[in-house]
């Protein structure tokens, strides 16, 4: 079974090296590394060329960008290499996730004693680094009639059995089937960030099940997106991260769910209608989003590039 190792990264090179190091300590190799440097300004591109050089039991792969693609463009960028690959399966993480060294251990033994072949993709557990488990990134789907479809996250009770299943999965600690993704694609590059994952992972599903062991483990050292959510505590009142996060769910919907976007699509036009929102700062941005979503706008937007954000004044 070839199983081969993809990590986009952008601007954060101390973690990355943690990570890499994390794939070096396996108790079992895979094949390939693939590391996409999304163009990177800290130094990681000629951390990555010494990187490159040095022996390991695996195959040392890099991508360097001309320009910053986003999560969505780095990992097609990776998904594809893979796929020219052939790789049998596909492991997808962020450049600040640490594979516990046992984690493609896990994965073989998963595979061995399991019937994979309508299974789309493995997931495992993501902590953070305070060693709680991360439930967001498992998750399921629910449906009430044609109009509202709920995402509700795992649960605690989950990770207490062998495996179960799942509707949506993230980026972090995946290993997506080979064979899946020849059938239904790779990652929808144009989402720059945010639900590029979870789109992937309803087309996954049409071709078999996503399936989360818990025994398979990484850390996320990540930290909360600033967002108007918590703009209480926060001196931001709407980033760019807050445009991509409502077009891109909007696509989403479209594709896989059109009566609830159509749903959600009036009940944004009967507020607009009314004048709710019409100064709220993050208002505006999710009306642009909303309309780019609808009009096929998509890619990196014009405005709302890393860094863009409307802060509190004092």
């Amino acid at each position: 079974m070839d199983v081969d190792v993809v990590i986009v990264t952008f601007n954060r090179l101390e973690k990355l090296k943690k990570a890499l190091a994390s794939y070096e300590r396996q108790t079992k190799s895979f094949r390939n590394l693939i590391v996409v440097n999304n163009h990177s300004t800290d130094g990681t591109f000629e951390y990555l060329e010494t990187w490159k050089a040095q022996e390991a039991p695996f195959s040392k792969h890099v991508i360097s960008t001309d320009d910053n693609l986003g999560g969505s463009g780095g990992y097609f960028l990776g998904q594809k290499k893979a796929m020219e690959l052939k790789a049998d399966w596909v492991f997808l993480a962020d450049d600040d996730a640490y594979a516990e060294p046992d984690m493609l251990e896990r994965f073989y033994e998963y595979a061995e004693t399991s019937d994979l072949s309508q299974v789309s993709a493995v997931c495992g557990t993501v902590f953070h680094t305070d060693g709680s488990i991360d439930l967001n990134h498992r998750s399921r789907c629910l449906r009430k009639g044609k109009r509202f479809v709920y995402r509700t996250a795992s649960t605690p009770e989950d990770y207490g059995k062998a495996s179960f299943e799942v509707d949506y999965l993230s980026y972090v600690g995946s290993f997506i089937n080979g064979k899946a993704m020849a059938r239904v694609g790779t990652v929808d590059a144009s989402f720059f960030i945010f639900w590029d994952d979870s789109e992937h992972s309803l087309r996954l599903k049409k071709f078999g099940r996503i399936i989360c062991v818990p025994s398979i483990r990484i850390v996320h050292d990540d930290m909360a997106p600033v967002s108007h959510q918590n703009a209480e505590v926060q001196p931001v009142l709407v980033s760019w991260k807050d445009y991509y996060l409502e077009r891109n769910e909007v696509v989403m919907y479209k594709r896989h769910f059109p009566w609830a976007a159509l749903h959600q699509l009036r009940m944004t036009l009967k507020d607009r209608l009314k004048g709710k929102g019409r100064e709220d700062a993050y208002a505006q941005v999710k009306w642009e989003a909303i309309k780019d979503a609808w009009l096929g706008r998509m890619g990196k937007h014009r405005i709302y590039k890393p860094g863009w954000e409307i802060r509190k004044s004092n």
